[in-house]
């Protein structure tokens, strides 16, 4: 449960602050959570002054620590609150907001506020890389090239989707494969890729543009690599996303491990994307699953059927230079 005292940080610089203007949401939320009895110190803040408010938040006296903003903002906060008893709740103030989504929570600010109130406690798995913490997945390939080329949106996530598509099809079938190495610490996988992405345990089969996570805590890295080669090829494996079918696409590697060392022959400096922050890594770097390192305030942990729905099969890392 949320507690009596909470300190509520929100991005002033997030995409739906901006829309809705940031006194606003501030005054709203103020309203929702004096109805029901809790005492709230909300910050109206930048980017740059969030880490260090958490880490005062972290260690005050608050029950719990409540962040507002994008999937950035919510992997600073991962960071800072990662195995600390005070539990951090997440209102989704950004454009696609996975890590929201993720725990269940609505997408309208004011229910966002009313779920966090009665929502359960959970523990939810981390991904580690280079010491940061992050909440959703880790994207390599033509995917963080063609994000660093772009202006920065802020708007109807909807329309991004859109904005995002379009420039995909132009980019992915020219961007140059990596040869990449990937490495469990015991086998040894090699491959030819344009786009590979390692997510924080697996995602739900559903119909849909943007993916959910099947469990918050399953504790284990799950690995996608596309083995697609042409136009076609990458628009098939998109509608079977869509269609809540892409297990059924053949060209589309997909494994399990628990840590991975990243090499890519040819490379010393990558581009990665990380829960939609570009990061430039040296490689080779190292990519850890924290198994149930965040104590989190979790909507989605009340609906019974989304705990309990069987996964599919998915291997462990195929055999040695196998693609």
């Amino acid at each position: 449960m949320i507690g009596k005292r909470v300190v509520v940080i929100l991005n002033r610089e997030s995409g739906t602050m901006l829309a809705l203007g940031p006194e606003v949401a501030r005054d709203l939320l103020a309203e929702v959570f004096q109805r029901h009895g809790v005492e709230a110190e909300i910050q109206l803040l930048k980017g740059r002054e969030i880490q260090g408010a958490l880490e005062k938040a972290r260690d005050g006296n608050a029950d719990s620590v409540i962040v507002g903003g994008g999937d950035g903002t919510v992997a600073s906060a991962a960071t800072v609150m990662a195995g600390n008893d005070k539990p951090l709740g997440v209102l989704p103030l950004g454009t696609f907001n996975l890590a929201a989504r993720d725990l269940g929570m609505p997408l309208d600010l004011e229910a966002a506020a009313e779920a966090l109130i009665t929502a359960p406690l959970g523990e939810a798995d981390l991904l580690e890389v280079n010491g940061r913490m992050y909440f959703c997945v880790v994207v390599l390939g033509f995917y963080p090239v063609m994000a660093l080329g772009q202006k920065e949106y802020h708007g109807n996530w909807m329309v991004k989707t859109f904005k995002t598509g379009w420039d995909v099809m132009r980019l992915l079938a020219t961007y140059p494969p990596l040869d990449l190495v990937l490495h469990d610490g015991e086998k040894e996988f090699r491959c030819r890729t344009r786009f590979a992405a390692l997510a924080n345990n697996d995602y739900e089969d559903l119909m849909g543009l943007i993916p959910r996570r099947r469990s918050l805590d399953g504790g284990h890295l799950t690995v996608y690599v596309s083995r697609h080669r042409t136009r076609f090829g990458y628009v098939k494996s998109l509608v079977a996303w869509m269609m809540g079918r892409w297990r059924h696409d053949k060209e589309m590697t997909v494994f399990h491990a628990s840590q991975l060392k990243i090499s890519v022959k040819r490379k010393r400096r990558l581009a990665v994307m990380c829960d939609g922050e570009i990061e430039k890594l040296t490689t080779p770097f190292e990519v850890f699953l924290r198994p149930q390192a965040l104590r989190v305030l979790a909507p989605r942990l009340a609906e019974p059927e989304a705990e309990v729905e069987p996964a599919d099969e998915v291997a462990e890392m195929p055999e040695e230079g196998q693609q």
